[in-house]
Order: structure tokens, then sequence, then C-alpha cells
């Protein structure tokens, strides 16, 4: 046999570690929503990290008046979101899905974050 046809009988590690191309088509696809919305949340919240007010089409935003220590956390939590979310599918099948669902409650937490610290 020759080595094609022995990694054809022989399914190699990736393939036990990941799964077959369509799961991992599919778990890409989960994580492309999860980036789009934490895209959503970062941009949702954008006003909390500026030190001023600035002009948005007319309206004036200012950042809130709540402790400073708050003003980064929906930002934080989008983005160790993402990086759950990425570890999860680095990592393969045995923690895949619970990474994912964790960057998603994760950056869900930034959200609500960021509207209860609206002014």
């Amino acid at each position: 046999m020759t080595a094609t046809e022995t990694a054809a009988v022989r399914p190699g590690r990736l393939n036990r570690r990941y799964g077959g191309p369509g799961t991992v088509a599919g778990f890409v696809g989960v994580f492309g929503v999860l980036f789009l919305f934490a895209g959503y949340t970062i941009f949702d919240s954008s006003y909390l990290m500026s030190n001023h007010c600035f002009d948005a089409g007319g309206q004036i935003v200012c950042p809130t008046s709540g402790p400073d220590w708050a003003r980064p956390l929906p930002g934080a939590a989008a983005l160790l979101g993402l990086l759950a979310g990425l570890a999860g599918l680095l990592a393969g099948r045995p923690v895949r899905t619970p990474a994912l669902v964790a960057g998603f409650l994760l950056t869900a937490a930034g959200l609500a974050a960021g509207l209860l610290l609206r002014p």
C-alpha cells in the first residue's frame, strides 16, 4: 500500500481530534457568529472607552459617570469570550463546545454590562 492509501485506511490524529470536515466547518461558522457578536458588543459599548464627549451624527455622546474600573468591562469580556472560543477551536473535541458556550456567555455578559452602564 502507498502512503495515501494507508492514510485513507487509518484516520490521522487531526481527524480524531477535530472531527470531520463538516463538523469543523460548522464550528468555524459558530466561531464566526461569536466574532460578529463580540464586534457588536465592542461597538455598542465603545462610548464607555472614551474619555471625552464626542459628536455622533448631531447627537453628543458622553461616557458614563460611573466608576472608572467598570468602563473597560464590556470590551474586556467580549475579548475574553473571543479568546475562549478560539482556544476551544484549537483544542479540539473535548473542550470545543464548552469553550464556545463560555465565549458566548462572556460576550453576552459584556453586552449586558454595557447596557447597564449606559448614562
